[in-house]
């Protein structure tokens, strides 16, 4: 029996958010740069334990899936505190984030895991009283799963590497 588990990442999961990061960022990148970032490996999982450190559960914050101990997807949200968003006037006054660092093992993609951990950390997010929710996708793929939980299309970003 497959045992299934989502969890707010404490410094215990530091190490998992690193290697999904790790895997995750070599992936994205080569599908933008159609480069292979994967050189990169070891010095980016050592600059994202770093700041993990320093901000887990400060001014973001992880949810995990775990398939038999295995961590498979992971998500998470960017609290928005440099420069306040328009909406800190609303009546609500709640605090501001972006969804990031959405990620599922290519194996374990289109079982629905991912959106069962967005619905985990949006109940999170209303708990810690963030008011708003914000992203930013490069996956068309993934459009029907932020849609199905409620976000909406307001606007697009682009990309220029220098």
């Amino acid at each position: 029996m497959t045992r299934q588990e989502m969890i707010i990442a404490t410094s215990n999961n530091i190490d998992d958010i690193v290697a999904l990061r790790v895997e995750m960022q070599i992936e994205d990148w080569n599908n933008t740069l159609s480069k292979d970032f994967s050189c990169y490996s070891s010095e980016f999982a050592k600059i994202t334990k770093k700041h993990l450190i320093e901000k887990l559960n400060k001014s973001i914050h992880f949810a995990i899936m775990y398939l038999n101990n295995e961590p498979i997807a992971m998500c998470a949200l960017e609290e928005l505190s440099e420069l306040p968003q328009i909406t800190v006037c609303s009546e609500k006054n709640g605090r501001h984030c972006c969804l990031v660092s959405v990620y599922t093992k290519p194996n374990y993609r289109g079982n629905g895991y991912q959106q069962q951990l967005i619905k985990y950390l949006l109940d999170f997010a209303k708990s810690e009283n963030f008011n708003d929710i914000t992203l930013t996708t490069n996956t068309p793929d993934a459009v029907h799963i932020y849609e199905k939980v409620g976000f909406k299309l307001i606007s697009n970003k682009y990309f220029l590497n220098l």
